[in-house]
């Protein structure tokens, strides 16, 4: 399997992103248990645009987790829009 420039042999074992689940032992103990690709919990795009310090620290990768993809779920536009706007 290929996703862009990441090639997985056989047949990968991906970690589903689960909300205050997926944390770092977490994460670190599937890997040990044989997960190719790891996920971390699910990050609100709202806490991105606020700049929430516990949004950043789930978004947090260590050596370990490598592969890894962070799944990002977005509220309505114009909340974003209203929380950007000057």
């Amino acid at each position: 399997m290929k996703i862009g420039n990441l090639e997985l042999k056989g047949t990968p074992l991906f970690l589903a992103p689960m909300e205050d689940v997926t944390y770092k032992s977490f994460r670190w103990m599937c890997r040990k248990f044989g997960a190719d690709v790891m996920y971390t919990e699910f990050i609100s795009s709202e806490a991105l645009v606020r700049d929430n310090k516990k949004t950043k620290e789930k978004m947090a990768l260590y050596d370990f987790d490598r592969p890894a993809a962070i799944q990002i779920y977005q509220t309505p536009i114009l909340l974003i829009l209203t929380l950007v706007a000057p």
